[in-house]
């Protein structure tokens, strides 16, 4: 009797801890889906050497060795974009080659150039803010400056004062210039605010460089410079989409991210970890959960490209769904899951409070993380599309971390992911209790 009961309570702690372990966070595929869209084989996730189609493909294959079932003959959705593509970079300012990303980055926008022997023209950010403050002169020094700029390259020096209006109006003087001829011309602007790098779906007239003030000074020479880039009418990207058949099929639960970045300029990569491997790496690892624990509800996965495009793979998916939207009971859209240290944020909190309130109640018993942030609607990531057609929905991002957004320093080493595991739980109960 002694020898079956010891049996059976082997048994009874054999189930327990293999419950507890299905129910835990497996690090090691979310690190391992981490590493993989990182890796310089995606070159950044973009738009040069394949990076977000061979990004795509790994998901594929993700999703299928987990099961997940497909709405088509496969999980992409296939769509198509214009994109302005910035294929390299180069600039050397007295005798120092600079390095991209670092030290400077182009406007999007920015078409191909390579040096000319054009003189270069000087403007006046004394006379620029004088002008401000005594709003009769502000037509002459516009006047002026038309003149004296045409058929020069630009040079924009590093603007001092504590008027933000006069600080962001010059941020964007730039633009100004595009009206004119600007063949062989470029501009270089130099400027105290970190360099984050960005996409455009048009090519400008002109090209301009965005370079740390570090660089500027009286003896300025700018000795050598270049960008090749090249405007896809047509780019053709992927959303990848696939779903677990829940207890309840008539309403369905969406976990989604966007997988794709900003790519490669040059050598230079950016790895986007943070943004968005982390978003993505956290949707992979709730999916195979989910893939061995049936949800309450059809679950479907939602990987997004041509979010840093301009939300344009969430965009085309609810003008073209797979299923009718109506059916979307919750909807929780993943980024940035790279920190928590300071806890997460939660947009639309304020427009589904009663949701909301639940997120707060499951993190308050289970203490999971330092703080759940309330705030209103914001069109700011892929759950925008959805929410304007009336899905209700989350946009959940984690709070704190070092911060290297859209750079090329935004890799794994520089994540915080002690805070993963609590992360996941809370999410985890959260679409448990929808």
């Amino acid at each position: 009797m002694l020898k079956i009961k010891m049996i059976l309570f082997g048994l009874i702690s054999f189930f327990l801890i293999e419950s507890g372990n299905a129910q835990a966070f497996d690090q090691k595929y979310f690190k391992t889906v981490l590493d993989s869209l990182t890796s310089n084989s995606f070159a950044g996730r973009g738009y040069v050497e394949n990076g977000m189609t061979n990004a795509g493909i790994y998901l594929h294959t993700e999703f299928q060795k987990n099961g997940l079932k497909s709405f088509s003959n496969n999980y992409n959705q296939a769509f198509n974009f214009p994109i302005n593509i910035i294929k390299d970079a180069k600039l050397k300012i007295n005798k120092k080659e600079l390095k991209y990303g670092i030290d400077f980055i182009v406007k999007p926008s920015s078409k191909s150039i390579s040096k000319t022997n054009l003189p270069f023209y000087f403007f006046d950010t004394k006379a620029y803010i004088e002008s401000f403050q005594l709003k009769d002169k502000t037509r002459d020094f516009i006047v002026k400056d038309d003149e004296l700029q045409k058929g020069k390259h630009i040079i924009l020096p590093p603007l001092v004062t504590s008027v933000d209006s006069i600080q962001k109006y010059y941020k964007q003087w730039a633009n100004i210039y595009e009206k004119n001829e600007n063949e062989n011309r470029a501009i270089f602007r130099f400027t105290s605010d970190k360099l984050t790098s960005s996409l455009s779906q048009r090519q400008s007239s002109i090209s301009e460089f965005i370079i740390s003030d570090k660089f500027y000074s009286k003896n300025l020479k700018i000795n050598d410079y270049s960008i090749d880039s090249e405007l896809n009418n047509s780019f053709e990207a992927d959303n990848i989409i696939g779903y677990i058949d829940g207890k309840n099929n008539d309403s369905v639960i969406v976990i989604s991210a966007h997988y794709d970045h900003l790519g490669k300029v040059g050598q230079t990569i950016f790895p986007g970890a943070s943004d968005n491997a982390s978003g993505t790496a956290m949707m992979m690892a709730l999916m195979k959960y989910y893939s061995k624990h049936q949800p309450n509800y059809r679950t479907v996965f939602i990987a997004f490209a041509g979010e840093e495009a301009g939300i344009l793979g969430a965009d085309y998916y609810v003008n073209n769904p797979l299923f009718d939207l109506k059916q979307i009971k919750f909807l929780i859209n993943l980024d940035i899951m790279g920190a928590g240290d300071q806890g997460i944020q939660v947009v639309n909190g304020k427009v589904f409070k009663n949701q909301f309130d639940k997120l707060i109640q499951l993190n308050q018993t289970n203490k999971y993380l330092k703080e759940v942030k309330i705030r209103g609607e914001s069109c700011n990531s892929d759950h925008c599309p959805f929410y304007l057609k009336g899905v209700p929905s989350f946009f959940i991002y984690t709070l704190g971390g070092k911060g290297f957004y859209h750079d090329p320093n935004d890799t794994v080493g520089n994540l915080n992911l002690s805070y993963s595991e609590k992360v996941y739980k809370l999410l985890r109960d959260f679409i448990n209790n929808i």
